[in-house]
């Protein structure tokens, strides 16, 4: 087991891992991460979640193969930084099926619109999926948040055998972390520019 980190830290330098090692992840190590998904808080704790885990080559594959037909933008109609990320994200859609897990966090419904459209149905789900991220962040896994294949959810859903009244809300490829790759200091606008106090306008200063 590798020696865990704290969370402060995982929060501060995480970031979304492209770059993955084929070997196969520990079932302990993936048990850790979704005994954390389960610990986060969701709504009235309906706990109307499941999570897909899919080790299986060729269903990873079948899978990977609709991420990788799911359009996106041009990268080089994009300012920078947006265009490397994207053409980093295309890279990393022809490699996925290397990835060794998936996780696939679903919401589970009886049909009916949401009660609060704002948040859309399964906004609860993505506390859990957080703690997917920074669960792996702490035993060095990488991992990163996407939705590219609910572009094809359908088909995704009948490779994987999920009923129609589950929905899948991201695709978290688990794997340690390729030589050269790693978790670091991210980059961020700094608060005085997203926070503001008490009226719009009024920068944060504390």
């Amino acid at each position: 087991m590798p020696e865990e980190i704290g969370l402060f830290e995982a929060m501060h330098t995480q970031r979304a891992i492209r770059h993955f090692k084929p070997d196969p992840v520990p079932d302990e190590l993936i048990t850790k991460i979704l005994e954390a998904a389960i610990r986060a808080p969701n709504a009235v704790n309906t706990q109307n979640w499941a999570f897909m885990v899919v080790k299986d080559a060729e269903t990873r594959r079948k899978v990977a193969d609709y991420y990788r037909m799911a359009p996106g933008p041009n990268p080089d109609e994009l300012p920078q930084p947006q265009r490397r990320i994207y053409r980093e994200a295309d890279e990393f859609a022809q490699r996925l099926h290397e990835v060794p897990v998936f996780i696939i966090p679903c919401i589970i419904h009886d049909g009916s619109p949401p009660s609060n459209p704002a948040f859309g149905r399964g906004s609860f789900i993505f506390p859990a999926v957080q703690n997917i991220l920074l669960a792996a962040r702490g035993l060095g896994l990488g991992s990163l948040l996407t939705g590219r294949h609910t572009r094809f959810d359908k088909e995704v859903k009948e490779i994987l055998g999920i009923p129609d009244n589950v929905d899948t809300a991201a695709l978290l490829p688990i794997g340690y972390i390729a030589d050269g790759h790693g978790y670091g200091p991210t980059r961020r606008r700094p608060l005085e520019e997203v926070v503001f106090t008490d009226r719009w306008g009024n920068n944060w200063g504390g």
